[in-house]
């Protein structure tokens, strides 16, 4: 049916695999034994919904990012690997000191909780404009009992009190409106418009957070952001006017794309 309809008959492989808990050597291994009925109807529920080009993680009602799993809905992005990355390399940076970090445009919080359950004598502030979002991140908070990440309701920095940070991460809304003629329907008819689109090309976070960044970080602190695969030129000069006094380093993802970056004061 999938095949039928253009769709990826892989997301029906991966959607009967997390019903009915068995990987795929499992599945050919009990491939000839009758399947519960509870399983069989939302599988046939599910198929359907993957016709209709609704994302397999939002069927499931969850999504895994760096081998946990976390609740996922409309109101939030399905996490990504090369977020993953992003999010491993500020683990690798991080020192012996306790942080304070802040976590901006959090979504499902899988950064801040990912961050929390990593150092959890660090504190972490994890905001967003959605409240919808907001529900979804405690709710994932609470599940691994991440008593170290605090929540707010907040449109970039326009609710946060002044204070100093060591850490500053964001995956903020960088596709461009103009873009969405080459993205998957699953993403255009389902994922939080919110939560993709930025302004002026997709750039406008880039040039208000760099704006503000240097008010909030420590004299040590470091500013990291995921951006689209071909913005890394624009973020340079934005960073180059709007940070001066700031080395910015580029990362690769693993499909060789430029997609991450740090920001961190340069040493006198």
């Amino acid at each position: 049916m999938l095949k039928e309809a253009n769709k990826f008959p892989e997301d029906a492989e991966y959607l009967l695999e997390e019903l009915s808990g068995f990987n795929y050597t499992q599945l050919q291994l009990h491939r000839n034994e009758p399947i519960p009925n509870r399983t069989l109807h939302r599988f046939r529920d599910g198929l359907v919904r993957l016709k209709n080009d609704e994302p397999v993680q939002y069927i499931l009602g969850h999504a895994y990012f760096m081998g946990k799993d976390f609740t996922v809905d409309e109101n939030v992005l399905i996490p990504r690997q090369e977020t993953e990355e992003m999010v491993q390399k500020i683990i690798d940076d991080h020192d012996e000191d306790n942080h304070e970090v802040l976590d901006i445009g959090t979504g499902s919080g899988v950064i801040a909780i990912s961050l929390g359950l990593a150092f959890p004598d660090d504190e972490i502030l994890a905001t967003d404009i959605s409240d919808g979002a907001l529900k979804v991140a405690q709710l994932n908070s609470d599940n691994y009992q991440t008593n170290n990440v605090y929540f707010q309701q907040s449109d970039l920095f326009s609710k946060i009190k002044p204070q100093k940070f060591n850490t500053i991460v964001s995956n903020p809304p960088y596709i461009a409106e103009s873009e969405k003629n080459v993205m998957d329907e699953s993403v255009i008819k389902f994922e939080p418009d919110l939560a993709l689109y930025g302004a002026n090309n997709g750039l406008d976070f880039y040039q208000n957070i760099s704006l503000n960044a240097e008010k909030y970080l420590t004299d040590d602190g470091c500013l990291y952001m995921e951006f689209g695969y071909q913005q890394k030129s624009e973020i340079k000069q934005i960073f180059a006017k709007n940070m001066p006094e700031y080395v910015v380093e580029f990362y690769k993802d693993i499909d060789d794309h430029y997609r991450y970056l740090k920001a961190y004061r340069k040493k006198v």
